[in-house]
């Protein structure tokens, strides 16, 4: 079986793991993950742990041959990555990822604090709590699983936590 050959392991809450153009991967079942990427369409299916297509009552179509196709063999099995904390006051501030197609921060904080940069756009992503993301007066909720990409002339935000709250903060290539 495929999965017999594969790298595995559990992920804790927090986790954070980069996958690369290539990468054969899954993710079992009560895993919840936050994934970024380039708009594709494209997902080819190596193995499917005998799932059925639940409006064929059929096994899902797998693309063998594709997938074989798009495999980096020479890749090393992946871990977690370790965090560079940036600062810790007001808010614990963490870079998890930095390359060429994009940034990615966790903070993680109960006092306000500052999203967004001036002239950049950047994605918000409340993962943990709920809080309110403030700008000259409006005031959006935001809940987790909530999004929020501020206009990049807006600036820096005061995201203002209810309670212990945690947030991603996503930034594209041209605004490293």
């Amino acid at each position: 079986m495929v999965a017999d050959h594969l790298a595995c392991f559990t992920p804790k809450a927090g986790d954070g793991i980069f996958l690369p153009a290539g990468t054969v991967h899954a993710f079992g079942s009560g895993v919840v993950l936050f994934e970024v990427q380039q708009n594709s369409d494209v997902t080819f299916r190596l193995y499917d742990w005998d799932r059925v297509d639940a409006s064929t009552s059929q096994l899902r179509t797998l693309q063998v041959e594709q997938a074989m196709a798009c495999i980096d063999f020479s890749q090393q099995a992946l871990v977690p990555v370790l965090p560079a904390m940036e600062e810790t006051t007001p808010v614990a501030r963490e870079r998890l990822f930095e390359c060429e197609y994009f940034s990615l921060w966790r903070l993680r904080g109960n006092v306000p604090f500052s999203v967004g940069a001036a002239g950049v756009a950047r994605l918000v992503v409340c993962i943990g709590r709920t809080g309110q993301v403030e700008h000259r007066g409006a005031s959006y909720y935001m809940e987790p699983g909530g999004v929020l990409l501020p206009p990049a002339v807006l600036g820096p935000c005061l995201f203002r936590p209810r309670g212990e709250v945690s947030v991603l903060e996503v930034a594209l290539p041209h605004s490293l």
